[in-house]
C-alpha cells in the first residue's frame, strides 16, 4: 500500500502535511530554545570566546549555538547547567557579578569554582549553592 493512497487518498495527504508542519515547528522551536538558553548563558560573559574557554568547547561550538544548532550531548547538559544557574543568579546577583560568582571559589562547593562543578555536569551542586547563599547559610 502506498502512502497516500489507502481509502482516503486526500484525508491521508492532508494528514501527512500537517504531520509535517508539526514536526517543523518541533525544530524550529528547538532551535529557538538552543538560541535562548545561549543568550541566557552569555550573559556572564564579555564574548563568546569567554563563553567557550569557560564551558571548555571550541569557540565554533558557541557560535552554532548562536546560530541555534544543536550541541553535542555533553555540551547540551554544560549549556542547560550554565543556562539554569545565570538564570538563578539573575534574580540574586547584579549581571555584573555573575561571571565573578561563576569564577569565585565557592565554601558551599567545597572550595570549587561554580563553572568548574557545572563542567563536572553536577549542576544540582551549583543550585544547592545558589540555595544556601539565598538563604544567607555560612559554609
Amino acid at each position: 500500500m502506498e502512502w497516500g493512497r489507502r481509502g482516503g487518498g486526500d484525508l491521508d495527504i492532508r494528514m501527512a502535511q500537517q504531520y509535517c508542519c508539526v514536526m517543523a515547528r518541533r525544530v524550529r522551536a528547538n532551535k529557538s530554545l538552543i538560541r535562548q538558553r545561549y543568550h541566557v548563558a552569555k550573559l556572564a560573559f564579555p564574548d563568546d570566546a569567554d563563553l567557550a574557554r569557560s564551558l571548555g568547547v571550541h569557540r565554533s561550538a558557541v557560535v552554532r549555538w548562536k546560530r541555534g544548532e544543536a550541541p553535542a550531548p555533553k555540551n547540551w547538559e554544560q549549556l542547560v547547567g550554565l543556562d539554569t544557574v545565570v538564570s538563578l543568579l539573575e534574580g540574586f546577583l547584579e549581571v555584573a557579578s555573575i561571571a565573578k560568582w561563576l569564577r569565585g571559589i565557592n565554601a558551599h562547593l567545597g572550595d570549587r569554582r561554580p563553572i568548574d562543578v557545572i563542567r563536572q555536569g553536577r549542576l544540582s551542586e551549583v543550585v544547592a549553592a545558589i540555595e544556601a547563599e539565598k538563604a544567607g547559610a555560612f559554609a
